[in-house]
């Protein structure tokens, strides 16, 4: 099979990282696009002809076009974007600033927006290409203090079912991944808004559970990717992990009997 062309944001780490290696091993070539792309010198050392390293910010329009554009010219065709950077948030609804809020809508969801609209053009000129949105189980479900990037996913996921309704009559695909808690340094790295004392208790009965519980194994995220790149029938929703399909499960169980069904 002819080798594809991935453009892969957030590429420096966790499940970025991990299909990065991947698909270079397999045989295809890649953009790696993050904002601090040292990790991957090695990587890119190993790859010479198959890796382009771009740093970028997808929170700045001119990044992201520029990245597109030195891919294209680099590679004459992007056959997949993974659409992996982002961050979480933790903090109460009064407790998140505005300026905390913005910032994750413009990683989380605005930067993914812009690279979809910076890849369509090349991909209908091609007349085939396959977009992959990292979501989360909580764009479906959400919990004391995860609101802020619950709402960031649950903004992906209207957003990728409109996306997949106008761009499969062109020939372009739309998956979106659904991950559950995984062993990626994600919540320890998460931006935490300033406490309230009026949450306290609650807040720190939150970060205990979180303590509490059991991360996956990143390759199952990973495998789950490529095996939606790789087949053309696969559905548009992949849940992984138990936790998550738990979460999303009971929430959209309980919208069930709202309405009535």
């Amino acid at each position: 099979m002819e080798s594809k062309v991935w453009l892969i944001t957030g590429a420096s780490s966790g499940f970025g990282r991990g299909v990065l290696e991947r698909v270079l091993d397999n045989g295809d070539r890649a953009v790696a696009v993050a904002r601090h792309t040292g990790s991957l010198d090695a990587l890119a050392k190993r790859h010479i002809g198959k890796l382009l390293v771009l740093t970028a910010d997808v929170r700045i329009t001119a990044d992201v076009d520029a990245a597109v554009a030195m891919a294209e010219q680099r590679f004459g065709r992007i056959d997949i974007l993974l659409n992996n950077a982002g961050h979480g948030l933790f903090g109460g609804s009064e407790e998140v600033t505005e300026a905390e809020l913005l910032n994750v809508f413009e990683t989380n969801v605005f930067g993914a927006m812009r690279l979809v609209r910076a890849v369509l053009p090349v991909m209908r000129a091609q007349g085939s290409g396959h977009i992959i949105n990292i979501s989360s189980a909580v764009g479906h479900a959400s919990w004391p203090f995860g609101g802020a990037y619950a709402a960031t996913k649950h903004a992906i996921e209207a957003l990728s079912e409109a996306l997949q309704a106008e761009v499969a009559p062109l020939g372009i695909r739309v998956t979106v991944v659904n991950p559950g808690y995984f062993a990626t340094g994600f919540a320890g790295s998460m931006p935490m808004a300033a406490a309230n004392p009026a949450y306290q208790a609650m807040r720190n009965q939150v970060l205990s559970g979180f303590g509490a519980m059991s991360a996956g194994n990143p390759d199952e995220v990973v495998e789950a990717i490529l095996n939606a790149a790789r087949d053309a029938g696969a559905p548009f929703r992949h849940f992984v992990g138990e936790d998550g399909r738990a979460w999303a499960r009971g929430s959209l169980e309980a919208r069930l009997q709202a309405v009535g069904a």
